[in-house]
């Protein structure tokens, strides 16, 4: 082997093997934090929130509205059900 050969090879290994030693030197990614509990029981009230919903225009398109929980308190029962990720990447 010539010598630009050898110091060419010698060059590829010392590269290989620095990338691998700085590949095996990296951190994964912390979890997440857990989630706090809930706050609200089974059974007890929600509180009073404002949510935003889209309602069809007759000319074409959606018009933004807000609606409130307690809206509906003593007209009709609400049910609240939350899919997480749901309509969401990832």
């Amino acid at each position: 082997m010539s010598s630009p050969t050898l110091a060419r090879s010698a060059l590829c290994i010392l590269l290989l093997l620095g990338a691998a030693t700085a590949a095996a030197q990296q951190t994964p990614p912390a979890a997440p934090p857990a989630s706090p509990p809930p706050a609200v029981k089974v059974g007890e009230a929600a509180p009073d929130f404002t949510l935003p919903y889209l309602v069809p225009k007759p000319e074409g398109g959606f018009e933004t509205r807000q609606v409130t929980l307690a809206s509906f308190k003593g007209k009709q029962n609400v049910v609240l059900a939350f899919f997480p990720a749901a309509f969401s990447p990832g």
